[in-house]
């Protein structure tokens, strides 16, 4: 009886992450705040700093299955064009997984893949210098800071790094627009940072709020 107790309640916070982890992406998907260079109409949306949110407090099963959701459903509703839809995905996934699992396949080995993948690509050969980006989530790693803002800004980067390579892949751009794109990053990834430091710190002061409620409620209730 306890053990069925047990699973049951696992499997409840299993849905209910899953729920809520799919809800928070969708509100935060309409709030779109910077052009994706070289999509017509892709944008940046508040759900690139709640997916890694995700994986922080959904963990990486939820994290994946979430992931897999999206992209079916994306599949169902427009069907996929090309391989390039993948780094609309796949880096929010890197980003989740990050803070979930935070082995060193994710936090090292990634972004030193990407930078190789990046380089050997002829355009991003000439361009190697976009890929230096990459050598934060690595210096990060070594330092072993907990510093919720340096995490932040590591997981967004392994996102970059990943999203680029895909991009570089499976959409034609030269060798100056990656050029140019390197202030934008900036700007952009140190407001992404600081979006996902601001949303952690709700979320945790939400958190706390609804313990301190449910206790009180179990105390009145037992009191009664």
């Amino acid at each position: 009886m306890k053990c069925t107790r047990k699973v049951l309640k696992v499997l409840s916070r299993f849905v209910v992450s899953l729920f809520f982890g799919l809800f928070a992406i969708k509100i935060a998907s309409f709030w779109k705040f910077s052009f994706i260079y070289g999509a017509s109409r892709a944008m940046f949306s508040g759900a690139t700093a709640t997916v890694p949110l995700v994986g922080l407090f959904g963990g990486g099963i939820v994290s994946l299955i979430i992931f897999m959701l999206l992209l079916m459903s994306r599949y169902a509703l427009f069907g996929v064009s090309s391989l390039h839809i993948l780094a609309f995905y796949l880096p929010g996934l890197f980003s989740a997984l990050y803070f979930s699992c935070g082995n060193r396949l994710v936090r090292l080995i990634v972004p030193i893949l990407c930078m190789i993948l990046f380089i050997s690509h002829p355009m991003g050969g000439q361009a190697f210098v976009y890929s230096f980006f990459w050598l934060i989530p690595i210096v990060i790693y070594f330092s072993r800071s907990k510093q919720i803002f340096l995490n932040a800004l590591a997981s967004t980067f392994i996102a970059h790094a990943v999203g680029s390579v895909i991009w570089i892949y499976t959409v034609p751009m030269s060798v100056y627009a990656w050029y140019a794109l390197i202030p934008i990053v900036c700007i952009e990834r140190l407001a992404i940072s600081s979006a996902i430091v601001i949303l952690y710190k709700i979320s945790c002061y939400l958190k706390r709020r609804s313990r301190g409620y449910l206790v009180s409620k179990r105390k009145i209730s037992y009191n009664t």
